[in-house]
């Protein structure tokens, strides 16, 4: 784990996360992005918000021959971060849990 990936996540409010035929996809403000993988299992596990540690958990949990999945999560959670699909909740929202 790093400061980028400290603290609560939640899908941002401006994204909703949609399971198609074909697969998942994460609908922003002008754009849609097609979600990979294990990528919406993540983004399902962020809803609500949870920290970085309880998702890798999971993740391991479904996935337990996976190795290296904390390096994926993280990356993930960053990218995520970064096209504005997830948010960090609030500090006070995080105390309160």
């Amino acid at each position: 784990m790093n400061e980028t990936t400290a603290g609560l996540f939640d899908l941002s409010r401006h994204a909703a996360l949609k399971t198609r035929r074909d697969g998942d996809v994460l609908v922003l403000p002008e754009r849609a992005i097609r979600i990979g993988g294990s990528g919406g299992e993540i983004l399902r596990l962020c809803q609500g918000g949870r920290g970085r540690d309880a998702i890798v958990a999971e993740m391991r949990e479904r996935y337990p021959d996976t190795p290296g999945i904390e390096v994926e999560v993280d990356h993930f959670l960053c990218e995520m971060l970064e096209l504005g699909g997830l948010v960090r909740v609030p500090l006070e929202a995080e105390t309160s849990r």
